[in-house]
């Protein structure tokens, strides 16, 4: 049980059967229908953020035929609304949860890599197309780990692998981007990025739907109660009540002695 506590996997409602497949543990069913897809989105999702940068002045330039001094503020202008999204999401996360966050801006992304592949390519697209991308990925990494947090799924173990297959992401796809342009051109990037966050987004609507159907959180303090009653991660309420009574009885039993 306490090993179970300590990775999550005990926070999960039912059992560890997915789609008729028995996983053996409840820490492999956490691992397969949680960690595993968020930490696919996070290589998709992070990488292609990394490769827009890098990619956007040259796809400006030669496909979208903006002058070059033009083209140059593309990439400032990317992380500039990046920034502006990130700083956003504070009072954001007052009111919603990160499930709500994550999936209409990941999606906004989507939409945003769409229209830069499909409309006819000008400076006004490219720089609504830039503004869209970056406030979309903005909330992606630190809403990830929120969403772990709220369902009591954040572990030492999780933290530090969502930031390595966030390297992994930065090492690899902005090189497959490069590589899909050498064979088909710069007309293959915004296609190329708008299916690995459509991917990402596919992944990670379904984990938020996922934990909301079998997870429960605690709104007061972000872990997860399964049925119950009891909080993992954290003391239970009978606990809570033992402690407090072992406290007021303690003065008592002073006195009669």
């Amino acid at each position: 049980e306490k090993e179970g506590a300590a990775d999550g996997s005990s926070r999960a409602v039912g059992g560890s059967t997915v789609l008729g497949i028995d996983l053996g543990s409840r820490r492999a069913y956490v691992r397969c229908t949680v960690h595993a897809p968020l930490l696919l989105t996070t290589t998709l999702c992070i990488g292609a953020e990394i490769a827009y940068a890098a990619w956007v002045y040259a796809y400006a330039a030669h496909h979208a035929e903006m002058r070059s001094d033009e083209a140059a503020y593309l990439s400032s202008l990317y992380w500039s609304a990046f920034v502006v999204g990130r700083l956003s999401a504070t009072p954001l996360a007052a009111y919603f949860s990160p499930g709500s966050i994550l999936v209409p801006s990941l999606a906004l992304e989507v939409l945003s890599l769409l229209a830069l592949a499909l409309l006819p390519p000008s400076s006004n697209v490219m720089r609504a197309g830039t503004v869209g991308a970056g406030v979309g990925v903005s909330m992606l990494f630190s809403n990830i780990l929120s969403l772990l947090a709220r369902y009591g799924l954040l572990t030492t173990a999780m933290t530090g692998a969502l930031g390595a297959f966030a390297a992994i992401g930065h090492m690899t796809v902005p090189s497959l981007a490069g590589a899909a342009i050498d064979r088909h051109g710069y007309a293959a990037l915004m296609p190329l990025l708008c299916a690995l966050n459509g991917v990402g987004l596919a992944l990670l609507t379904a984990v938020v739907l996922h934990l909301r159907a079998n997870f429960h959180a605690d709104e007061g303090s972000g872990g997860a109660v399964p049925q119950g009653g009891r909080r993992l991660g954290g003391r239970s309420k009978r606990a809570e009540e033992a402690r407090r009574d072992a406290a007021e009885m303690q003065p008592r039993c002073s006195r009669d002695a």
